[in-house]
């Protein structure tokens, strides 16, 4: 696993680290000294996290990812192991995702949310894992999931599936490493402002005609959030335990803002206009 206490190089290698919490994850390992290196497919964008993790005097490596793509996912490792050696943890955290029901998503829409949180973090433990075999130094392989994948999330569908898949996916894959020194971690997280998704659908108005829905069916029963940077910091405190033992799933959910909670649609969105979400 990857010990803080041991002498060895720390590389971590993140997916969908242009934004969101990709990037301030970036950022967290940056400051806690740890070789960074980002991909994903806006290279413009991993250009400005780059700029934050050497900011925090961290050193950062930007490479073009798909992780959708096999070929590109290795291309993404061979540059990381030729700048900094073997990759000790690798965060799958590249998701895409829409909201509606399901009869509204094209095909290309199913596929693509699906191939980027599911196939994509298969591709991503595979290469990693085989980085960390030939190494024998041991590692981390954690996968961002969704409370979506347990919740049932309606308007979220192809999302919510291809999260559950990668749960049962890092369960079996965790029996399969025992043995090796390579741990593997989920970080489930719950209602999370500011990641890509999550704007892009707040700016285009489907964010508001689901908030209605999911808050009469008790799926949101309070304004609390989580913002990129806790989930930053649940997923550096998972990757940094000590080699003796792991989470088998670390669930991060918002607390409640102080005071009544919403008995109404109209007060939820009366103190959602008031929130604070900026830390």
């Amino acid at each position: 696993m990857t010990n803080p206490d041991v002498a060895r190089p720390r590389v971590v290698a993140i997916s969908g680290a242009g934004t969101g919490i990709g990037q301030a994850t970036a950022r967290k390992f940056g400051e806690q000294g740890w070789q960074v290196v980002v991909g994903g497919r806006r290279v413009e964008r991993l250009a400005e996290t780059a700029s934050l993790v050497e900011h925090a005097d961290g050193v950062c490596l930007v490479h073009e990812l798909d992780v959708t793509d096999a070929e590109s996912v290795e291309r993404f490792f061979g540059a990381a192991e030729d700048r900094f050696g073997t990759v000790t943890a690798v965060i799958n955290n590249a998701a895409t995702a829409r909201y509606g029901p399901l009869d509204d998503f094209s095909p290309a829409e199913i596929e693509v949310e699906v191939a980027t949180k599911l196939i994509g973090a298969l591709y991503m433990a595979r290469r990693g894992i085989q980085a960390l075999r030939r190494d024998g130094g041991g590692g981390d392989i954690l996968f961002v999931t969704s409370l979506a994948a347990v919740q049932p999330w309606p308007f979220h569908l192809p999302y919510a599936a291809a999260n559950a898949g990668v749960e049962q996916a890092a369960r079996t894959l965790r029996l399969e490493l025992e043995g090796s020194g390579i741990r593997v971690n989920v970080l489930r997280c719950g209602e999370t402002v500011g990641t890509d998704f999550s704007t892009r659908e707040q700016e285009n108005g489907r964010a508001l005609a689901m908030n209605e829905f999911w808050f009469r069916r008790g799926l949101l029963r309070h304004t609390g959030f989580m913002t990129p940077d806790m989930v930053a910091d649940a997923i550096f405190t998972a990757v940094s335990l000590p080699a003796t033992h792991q989470y088998e799933i670390m669930s991060v959910i918002p607390t409640a803002p102080i005071g009544d909670v919403p008995t109404s649609y109209e007060e939820w969105g009366a103190a959602l206009m008031n929130l604070d979400v900026s830390s």
